[in-house]
């Protein structure tokens, strides 16, 4: 566990979008998730990207084209308010 550092929020972020395709290793697990204890943005940011993949997925799944404006637009509301 000497490996185990403090994340920075960009490297949390990028924790949060790489497990989506590919498992993370133990100290990436245990550090990403003493991140998102302390850093409500980061928090904020994962609870937002499952949405959105969550989302697309549906998409997929039911064979719907995807309307990048219409997504951008969806994307901001939710984020702005």
């Amino acid at each position: 566990m000497s490996q185990l550092r403090s994340v920075s929020c960009r490297k949390a972020t990028v924790l949060i979008e790489r497990r989506v395709f590919k498992p993370l290793s133990l100290v990436e697990r245990i550090g990403l998730w003493l991140h998102l204890r302390i850093c409500t943005a980061c928090s904020t940011y994962q609870r937002q990207s499952v949405m959105i993949d969550r989302w697309m997925q549906q998409r997929r799944d039911i064979g719907q084209p995807l309307d990048t404006e219409a997504l951008q637009r969806s994307v901001f509301k939710r984020i702005d308010g």
